[in-house]
């Protein structure tokens, strides 16, 4: 990305459910970008959630050096930008569109392998108009963190 990034945390509910949002907030550039026209989804569920569906303090922690392990080797050779980050009813998904999808499969496959904390699954589909965040930027929060 060619400015850092800036990340919001919002705190909502969705189908009855607590959800916390990580959005990363300065994607304007890319938004739409007809280099990145597919949605990646990265699940992890989580090991031990919260009565909430949360992770605790240490998985967080887990979570977080994953998190940018991926995000390190997506991101370096520009295959993909991350948007958000979702974590709700015993999952952390994180959202990125990409360049090609294969290839980021490939990535996070291998930082699952190596991965011994998770079980780290992904897939790809086409979003060219990025309509996946349109839907998410759509849900109303109930505060920002």
């Amino acid at each position: 990305m060619t400015k850092p990034a800036c990340w919001g945390l919002y705190e909502m509910q969705y189908d009855a459910q607590p959800l916390r949002l990580s959005l990363n907030e300065s994607i304007e550039e890319f938004i739409c970008h007809p280099r990145y026209k597919h949605l990646l989804c990265i699940a992890i569920p989580l090991n031990d959630a919260d009565e909430y569906g949360f992770a605790h303090a240490e998985e967080c922690k887990l979570l977080d050096e994953v998190e940018l392990i991926l995000r390190d080797q997506l991101e370096a050779q520009q295959l993909c930008v991350f948007v958000a980050a979702v974590s709700s009813d015993g999952f952390r998904l994180y959202l990125a569109y990409c360049s090609q999808a294969a290839a980021c499969e490939d990535i996070i496959a291998a930082v699952n392998d190596d991965w011994i904390y998770h079980s780290i699954s992904s897939y790809a589909q086409e979003d060219r108009h990025w309509e996946t965040l349109e839907a998410l930027l759509q849900l109303q929060p109930q505060s920002h963190l």
